[in-house]
């Protein structure tokens, strides 16, 4: 009865030894999970930091350039305007050394 005893002990032991090292294996996995998420959330964490800033610059910088971009338009208007006065002119001083019929 005794080794009855001592054998059922010694398997509720072993079982519980096995469960022990599965739950340890799994623990480790999960640390193992959790460093990697923490990881991951430090180098996002600062990239969405950084990015306000960056979205903000590059906003600002194409207003810019939408604003050099019109005043180079203004500024073609008026060349292209002085261009046609200069044809215009041209094509009167010819017309004005021609002969009369």
């Amino acid at each position: 009865m005794l080794a009855a005893v001592v054998i059922i002990n010694v398997l509720i032991s072993l079982v519980c030894f096995y469960i022990a090292g599965k739950l340890w294996l799994l623990r480790r996995t999960i640390a193992l999970f959790e460093a990697r998420i923490t990881a991951m959330n430090r180098c996002t964490s600062y990239v969405l930091g950084k990015s306000p800033n960056f979205f903000a610059n590059k906003q600002q910088l194409a207003h810019q350039w939408r604003r050099d971009y019109q005043q180079l338009e203004l500024q073609l208007q008026q060349v292209q305007q002085l261009l046609g006065l200069l044809g215009l002119g041209r094509m009167l001083w010819l017309r004005r050394d021609r002969p009369l019929r």
